[in-house]
């Protein structure tokens, strides 16, 4: 978890953009601090911006009158809050900040660290799509089990405003049995799962006022299941859910559960979909690549399907190297056999989402070209601190804000674009 004061680490990452060739960003936050400022001419790499266009007009400052969620989905770059966070951290500084939103309930992996919330728990098990427990999965694609013992786990909002919403995704199931809820220490409330079918259901706490923490408790057999939990604010802004598998290809779109994913998508009701998968299959050295195309694409409509049809954001695969594990590696770009070199099938990977998007009217954003191309994961990995991880697959949380900034300043040009365009009544 990063633990250095948010202002000091911009202003490394600001540094170490000119290490990477990929322009500056000392402009940013005077561009888009407020929102009157005006876009700048910089570098930018988003493809087809005008399949953006319904999200922006959902977006917009001058008539928004409720939260505008936005859900990405993918594998370890969305797992870690540190893109999303950043992400999220500029639309809420410039729309309005409307809360959390949605998270796997408790604690699904190591090293779990979502921003603006903190979450513990104690004797929960978690599901994943390889345990074929038969639990049915939504977006995040696992499910919290209880223990038979007393199995609990807490949630609180790290916002001076906490949440006015507080609700919770369960199973239910014949015999099922119950679990308590309290906001801030109040009278707990119970829920049972009892019920003649196992179907997903959702069950929103009663708030009289803004709360920060709940608890939540269950005990005993048949255990309970929680798909996810959520806490938000009503009022107009911007909720920025990630929704991301370590180790993920977009195959895990095909293993989660439809009726659980339409349930969900019918909840949240989102104005935008990030989908950023492509480095797990690009490391896949039996990938076969023409077949992905069409898996890809089939995966992607299905889930803007269930989201009633809305803007897709494709984001490509960074850039990643691997070396020869037998020997010492060597500098990306070195004639050393030693040296740091992209895995064969990660560049056609990268072809492939960009035409699929193309072809079906979605955008797409060149996280390549914006981190610099060629070997640019190697440059990032030896900056002072690095922007880049030792393993030149993931970004430092400092690496992840970067390319969140350069995404987010490529979004607010294409939005102010969209802008100065004549309306139609």
């Amino acid at each position: 978890m990063n633990t250095e004061p948010r202002g000091s680490l911009n202003r490394v990452a600001w540094a170490s953009l000119t290490i990477l060739a990929i322009g500056t960003i000392l402009s940013l936050e005077a561009c888009f601090g407020s929102k009157e400022a005006p876009p700048q001419a910089e570098p930018q790499h988003l493809a087809s911006p005008e399949a953006l266009a319904p999200f922006f007009a959902a977006l917009d400052d001058r008539t928004m009158r409720q939260p505008v969620r936005i859900l990405q989905i993918g594998d370890s770059h969305t797992a870690s809050d540190s893109l999303s966070g950043r992400m999220r951290e500029r639309f809420q500084a410039r729309f309005g900040a409307a809360g959390r939103g949605w998270l796997p309930a408790g604690v699904p992996y190591k090293y779990y660290r979502p921003q603006l919330v903190g979450v513990s728990e104690d004797n929960w098990r978690h599901v994943k799509p390889n345990d074929h427990a038969g639990v049915a999965l939504g977006l995040d694609a696992v499910a919290a089990e209880s223990e038979p013992q007393d199995a609990v786990m807490t949630i609180e909002s790290t916002e001076p405003e906490g949440f006015d919403r507080f609700a919770v995704e369960y199973l239910t199931q014949p015999d099922g049995s119950a679990f308590t809820v309290s906001a801030d220490g109040g009278a707990p409330v119970r829920i049972s799962t009892a019920s003649s079918v196992t179907a997903v259901t959702r069950f929103d706490l009663p708030l009289d006022r803004p709360a920060h923490r709940v608890e939540l408790r269950a005990a005993g057999r048949p255990p309970v299941a929680l798909l996810g939990w959520d806490v938000e604010r009503q009022t107009p802004g911007v909720i920025y859910e990630n929704h991301g598998t370590i180790g993920a290809t977009v195959g895990i779109l095909e293993q989660i559960t439809p009726e659980a994913v339409s349930f969900e998508m019918a909840e949240r009701r989102p104005a935008l979909l990030i989908v950023a998968f492509g480095t797990n299959e690009g490391f896949d050295d039996r990938l076969d690549l023409e077949g992905y195309g069409a898996r890809f694409a089939s995966a992607i409509r299905a889930l803007r399907r269930a989201a009633g049809g809305v803007p897709v954001l494709v984001l490509g695969p960074p850039d990643g190297n691997r070396h020869d594990r037998a020997c010492t590696a060597a500098p990306c770009g070195s004639s050393d056999p030693c040296a740091w070199d992209a895995p064969a099938k990660l560049s056609p990977v990268r072809d492939i989402e960009r035409r699929v998007a193309a072809q079906n009217g979605w955008a797409y954003w060149d996280w390549f070209g914006a981190m610099g191309g060629v070997c640019s994961i190697d440059r990032m990995s030896q900056t002072n601190p690095p922007l880049a991880m030792p393993d030149h697959v993931h970004l430092s949380s400092a690496g992840y804000q970067v390319m969140a900034d350069l995404l987010f300043s490529d979004l607010m040009r294409a939005y102010e674009t969209w802008k100065a365009q004549p309306r139609t009544s």
